[in-house]
């Protein structure tokens, strides 16, 4: 009992304090208990992802996605999207990184490949790295020498700072053309 009224105030103000811990932690513990599923994620993610207007949440889910859910045989695929996603909106620095987490995360993965060359023809292509993009062809070309990318890979390695025009391979076609 309170003997006092500011023996009282301290006892409410306790209470409140309680009550606003406990409101807290009652917050907090609904919160973590109503994530999303994988699958909600994912599908979410690839759906916004669609959407010029709902690329950016798209993102942020997949994201969400990939740390909440790293060994979901969907992961690299959904870093995949995420790279590309990145490169389709010219945001190389964030593409770049991305594809580097897919080969460094998911290496031996369909993913990891497709992302190895993605990031070498986006050097190439979009960043005007050569220094880099050779090193990731040379790596590609290493890493899978059977697969039907890398007589792309070649290609595009050999020519690397030639205009098109030039490169050997459209030189071989033009000559054909004109015989």
């Amino acid at each position: 009992m309170c003997e006092g009224i500011m023996d009282c105030r301290e006892c409410v103000m306790k209470q409140v304090r309680g009550l606003v811990i406990c409101t807290a932690a009652l917050i907090v513990i609904v919160a973590a208990g109503c994530g999303k599923s994988a699958d909600d994620l994912y599908s979410e993610g690839r759906r916004l992802m669609m959407e010029k207007e709902t690329f950016e949440s798209g993102i942020e889910t997949l994201l969400r996605f990939e740390k909440k859910y790293p060994d979901d045989p969907r992961a690299p695929e959904v870093v995949l999207a995420i790279a590309t996603g990145y490169q389709g909106a010219e945001l190389y620095d964030e593409a770049a990184e991305a594809f580097r987490r897919l080969i460094a995360n998911y290496p031996g993965t369909d993913e990891a490949y497709k992302g190895m060359f993605l990031l070498g023809y986006m050097y190439y292509d979009s960043m005007n790295d050569t220094a880099k993009a050779k090193y990731m062809f040379e790596t590609f070309i290493s890493t899978y020498p059977d697969s039907e990318l890398t007589v792309s890979a070649k290609v595009l390695l050999d020519n690397i700072g030639k205009p098109v025009e030039e490169w050997s391979i459209v030189r071989e076609l033009n000559t054909g053309i004109t015989q």
